[in-house]
């Protein structure tokens, strides 16, 4: 299968901050600018539910493990990384493969 997933997740501590508001209308639209051009595809960002171990996450779709890869690379993703200050006080965790079967049912 052709394709790789990023997913990142922001933790849920007692004292952690995440603006949603920011973090759809100002960050995701920087990662897409950057990213754009190394086969990012599409993100779904998810607000989870009060109980669970992280507030957010979002789930990129990448046309190649080696487009994340380059991505990770790019220069602009220092700016993308120190965007984070202004959401979250949380440092998010990362995880990303590549796709080894989707079906649409």
């Amino acid at each position: 299968m052709a394709g790789a997933q990023v997913i990142v997740a922001y933790p849920r501590n007692k004292d952690s901050t995440f603006n949603k508001e920011y973090y759809l209308s100002t960050h995701m639209p920087l990662v897409a600018k950057h990213w754009k051009r190394h086969g990012l595809k599409s993100y779904a960002v998810t607000e989870l539910q009060a109980d669970a171990p992280y507030s957010y996450s979002v789930v990129m779709e990448f046309e190649s493990y080696e487009g994340w890869g380059a991505a990770g690379a790019d220069a602009n993703t220092k700016e993308v990384m120190e965007d984070i200050k202004n959401f979250s006080n949380e440092q998010p965790v990362l995880l990303h493969g590549n796709v080894i079967g989707r079906e649409t049912v």
